[in-house]
């Protein structure tokens, strides 16, 4: 009887068409077919769970040290500017990249309109305003305030465009807005919850906070405010979930119980690269690794002491053995995707060489020190390595782990409060060009709890170099300061030069737009389920 009714539909369809010339709808849908298409809609997940290697320090962008936070908050937080996942700079709450001053002492921002905070607030230039304000405040101690130090104020134009008068020249200006650290926070909540920021989150993203339960998980949930409708959320809620141990992270993405797993640990790839459930993706990364040396203390003020540890590094091995060959050696002080980056001349693997520099040096026989090491499978891994390579050498290395955040707050003090000796730790820098890859770390300024240095380098012609390279004008002046800079500081050796790695993730393989971007953080913000 179904079969008939749709012969006398299509017939009826022509006899019009050939009538009148107008078209025919599709017969609705039986019953039976709606019910499939409503049993397959409600059997797509509306739910990703997403397994990192560590607990996340901060939900305040202004104040977050590493790049697991800041992934996190980057589907509920949003800048001026951002990365798309090839690191390229585009516009998002600014309507197009700033522009810059004749003199280079100036950026100056058109906002988009209609845009709201989780909390109802309107995004706009006194916004925008509130929040550099709160950066530079001195008060607040905020620790990405070093990024924004060349900000000399802010002037609201008008309801819409923001400028950024700067005290000095500065070619980075552009990548610096879209750093991760100048994501906006609602001027409401900065006025009533600055120093709870940390823990209330509230941003302008198309995801909103729930809750975080320390060394358990951070929920999110779908904004249906979000002012991008085009890109709005796909899937309802995401739940990050703290997992350090790399082969609990690969189980539960083996069973389903996580969709989503970076990184995935290198000598994980094996179990899981024949399962058809199971997308594994590599690409190259701007995450380089090194162990600093606290210059404060001896031995480690001695040049040849130095020197000697690198020398006695196989980081060729190295890198089989821990990663099983997912990543390279360290070619400079920055990795080879950062803009600026010049291949140095480093240290080989060179045993004899590093026993007559330690001899040199006055320590024939070695020494004995401690390094300090997140408790992440991995880098215990690396820094168990790294303990017998020295040991070759006569170096006796105690190795200590921390969790995260007690290893930052044991590491952002002021240089007669650290008690670090050697430390294995990583950079990516998250603006995708050197300054932000070296002043960070290495000048005198960037001495914590103000910055990064936290092996109190201090070398008066690297810091004229890495001024210049902000302060000038072309390409090419900038990128020579940059390459005079590496080549000094890799022959002074203030860390203990390793590797770059490779980003590996894993994912489910109904998964879709599920991104980690080269300085490795997440973007998650189009993520849906197939």
């Amino acid at each position: 009887m179904q079969a008939k009714k749709g012969w006398i539909v299509v017939l009826t369809c022509m006899l019009v068409v050939s009538l009148v010339g107008a078209g025919c709808s599709k017969p609705a849908q039986t019953q039976k077919d709606a019910g499939a298409d409503s049993k397959a809609a409600a059997s797509k997940p509306t739910e990703l769970v997403v397994a990192q290697a560590a607990n996340p320090t901060t939900m305040d962008p202004h104040d977050a040290q590493d790049t697991l936070s800041h992934s996190i908050m980057k589907s509920m937080y949003e800048g001026l500017l951002g990365f798309d996942k090839d690191m390229k700079v585009v516009p998002v709450l600014a309507e197009s990249l700033p522009e810059l001053g004749s003199d280079a002492k100036s950026a100056t921002f058109k906002l988009r309109k209609g845009v709201k905070f989780h909390d109802g607030e309107e995004f706009n230039a006194e916004a925008v305003k509130a929040n550099l304000d709160r950066i530079k405040n001195p008060d607040n101690k905020l620790k990405r305030a070093s990024l924004f130090q060349v900000v000399e104020k802010v002037e609201v134009i008008d309801p819409y465009t923001v400028k950024f008068v700067l005290n000095q020249p500065f070619a980075a200006i552009t990548q610096t807005f879209a750093h991760p650290a100048s994501m906006m926070i609602s001027p409401k909540s900065i006025k009533e919850n600055n120093k709870e920021v940390q823990r209330k989150p509230v941003g302008t993203g198309p995801y909103q906070f729930v809750e975080w339960k320390d060394a358990d998980h951070v929920t999110i949930k779908k904004f249906d405010g979000y002012w991008d409708k085009a890109n709005a959320a796909k899937v309802d809620k995401i739940v990050f979930k703290p997992v350090t141990e790399a082969s609990s992270r690969t189980s539960m993405l083996k069973t389903g119980e996580v969709q989503f797993v970076y990184p995935l640990s290198a000598d994980q790839v094996d179990s899981v690269k024949n399962d058809n459930n199971i997308v594994v993706n590599k690409a190259p990364s701007i995450l380089e690794f090194y162990v600093v040396f606290n210059m404060t203390k001896k031995p480690f003020d001695n040049k040849k002491v130095r020197q000697a540890l690198n020398y006695a590094i196989d980081k060729n091995t190295l890198i089989k053995v821990v990663y099983k060959g997912f990543g390279t050696p360290a070619e400079s002080i920055i990795a080879p995707n950062v803009w600026g980056f010049q291949k140095q001349q480093m240290y080989d693997y060179n045993r004899e060489k590093a026993k007559s520099l330690l001899s040199e040096a006055g320590f024939p026989n070695g020494f004995e020190t401690t390094l300090w090491v997140v408790n992440a499978s991995e880098t215990v891994k690396a820094a168990e390595f790294i303990q017998q390579q020295w040991k070759e050498v006569g170096v006796k290395v105690n190795i200590q782990q921390m969790e995260k955040g007690t290893l930052l707050n044991q590491l952002y003090v002021k240089p007669e409060e650290s008690k670090m000796q050697t430390y294995m730790g990583s950079w990516s820098p998250s603006t995708g060009e050197a300054d932000w890859g070296i002043r960070p770390l290495l000048t005198k300024a960037q001495f914590p709890p103000a910055g990064y240095n936290t092996g109190f380098y201090v070398n008066e012609e690297a810091e004229k170099l890495i001024e210049d390279g902000l302060r000038l004008t072309t390409d090419k002046e900038r990128l020579e300061a940059y390459a005079n800079v590496q080549k000094l500081v890799v022959e002074e050796a203030p860390w203990g030069f390793l590797y770059v790695t490779d980003i590996i993730s894993g994912k489910r393989s109904n998964l879709n737009n599920a991104f980690v971007l080269p300085d490795g953080s997440l973007d998650l913000k189009r993520v849906e389920f197939k």
